[in-house]
């Protein structure tokens, strides 16, 4: 751990305990105990549970977002209102929006056991009250792990207000405690009113971080999007390659237990920045004439390598999820451009392969290496003409071999039991792709009403 990062918790952990004893005030000498205990639990259990979880480490928005959902957590736990009682303590909302955010139940409940500590010293070291703040995490963390609509949350909330009740009822009757006239009806309500913050909270979090949750996420597969509705425009081809991209992505994601959403969306807007020179890229050539033969293969690369660039810069331009923005480079990695290196080296045998390489970097987490696979395989599906189903599956194993033999995936987190199943999914979507359609009979000839100008077909 670098030094930046040790300041920024401790510094978290401090303005938490601050803001965690606005109401009761500050004793130093207790206030220097519970900051050592709480960093004692984030070094021992969150910082743990971030070191396994590839996509936190990819930006320090991760970090900053972290963080500052613990400062939010922390004033929500300050400011509750002593009067009504211990079960008014909105745990909840810090952890679902953890959750919803990071994809991540184990970062979540780590999380929430430090939020459940922040609010035990909030309520004078009662220590019974583990017992309805930690019900609470793992209930709102286990619940919302696969939540994509906002239906999902209200649900969640609902089940999280049925465990807490539960809690109030076993503390009051099995084990005698009593706290105020009013923890019934607060452990009730609670998460319901929580769920309805984290809904309310959730965009402003999303917007600000470009951290989106699968809410969030599902927005930018709207085909009305400005970016998807110029590609449509500008790239005809590369937008019809995107969406068979999606599909098999997102039949990738799910046989593997990805994020098929991220998979979806990633994949719509992997090749965003071919919309800048789209005559350039195969599948938008309409008058069969490839304006590579005319350059340089040197210049030829330098316009592939510019759309990975540009993308780059319109996703950051349209604050597309932050996700999304890595997949565009990773998607290609660091492999070469094979037809200009050859080409080139017809001219220069001793040019470097490392001339013709994008520059990555490779995938870094699992949904950009499936849509790096479903790109290459589309791609090579594309010369298959009424292919056989053993044509199909040669053509997915190849491609997915290549790519293997070249160790683009060796950062990415993929197994080879993964690419399997990857490789079962790619053939399915492409063998329901390559069916052939029912031919029905031919009807009477039809006398035309309307004739096209072939002057509007150029």
């Amino acid at each position: 751990m670098n030094r930046k990062r040790f300041l920024l918790i401790t510094i978290t952990v401090i303005l938490s305990l601050m803001l965690v004893h606005v109401r009761t005030g500050i004793r130093p000498l207790n206030f220097i105990f519970e900051a050592l205990v709480a960093l004692v639990i984030w070094f021992a259990l969150v910082e743990m549970s971030t070191r396994y979880y590839r996509k936190y480490w990819l930006s320090e928005a991760f970090t900053y977002t972290h963080l500052a959902l613990i400062l939010l957590g922390a004033s929500f736990i300050g400011f509750s209102f002593p009067e009504i009682g211990p079960f008014v303590t909105p745990i909840y909302i810090p952890v679902a929006l953890i959750e919803l955010v990071f994809f991540s139940p184990e970062i979540a409940i780590t999380t929430g056991f430090l939020m459940s500590l922040f609010a035990l010293y909030r309520w004078s070291y009662d220590i019974f009250l583990l017992l309805p703040f930690i019900s609470t995490t793992f209930v709102a963390a286990v619940t919302l792990s696969k939540a994509n609509r906002r239906l999902d949350v209200v649900k969640s909330s609902a089940l999280t207000s049925l465990a807490l009740m539960g809690t109030s009822l076993f503390m009051k009757f099995g084990l005698k405690i009593e706290y105020t006239p009013y923890d019934l009806v607060a452990a009730i309500l609670n998460p319901i009113f929580s769920g309805i913050l984290v809904l309310g909270i959730l965009p402003y979090v999303e917007y600000t971080s470009r951290l989106y949750s699968n809410l969030g996420l599902v927005e930018f597969g709207n085909l009305n999007h400005p970016l998807l509705k110029m590609l449509s425009i500008k790239a005809p081809g590369t937008y019809y390659h995107s969406v068979i991209v999606a599909n098999l992505a997102e039949t990738a994601a799910e046989k593997i237990g990805a994020n098929p959403i991220l998979a979806r969306i990633g994949a719509y807007y992997h090749d965003i920045g071919k919309m800048k020179r789209p005559h350039f890229f195969t599948e938008n050539i309409r008058d069969g004439k490839n304006p590579h033969e005319d350059i340089t293969p040197s210049l030829s690369h330098l316009v592939l390598n510019e759309h990975v660039k540009y993308g780059v810069e319109l996703a950051r331009k349209y604050r597309l999820p932050l996700l999304v923005e890595f997949i565009i480079p990773q998607h290609h990695g660091t492999r070469s451009q094979k037809y200009f290196y050859y080409k080139a080296k017809q001219q220069f045998e001793d040019i470097p392969e490392e001339e013709f390489r994008y520059p990555g970097p490779k995938p870094q987490f699992r949904e950009a290496a499936i849509i790096m696979l479903a790109d290459s395989v589309e791609a090579a599906s594309r010369s298959l003409k009424s292919p056989s189903v053993s044509q199909i599956k040669e053509c997915v194993e190849d491609v997915i071999s290549s790519i293997f033999f070249e160790r683009q995936l060796d950062e990415s987190g993929i197994t080879l039991s993964e690419l399997e199943k990857i490789s079962d999914a790619f053939l399915q979507v492409l063998v329901n792709l390559f069916s052939s359609r029912i031919e029905y009979p031919e009807e009477e000839k039809i006398q035309k009403v309307v004739k096209i100008n072939d002057k509007n077909t150029g």
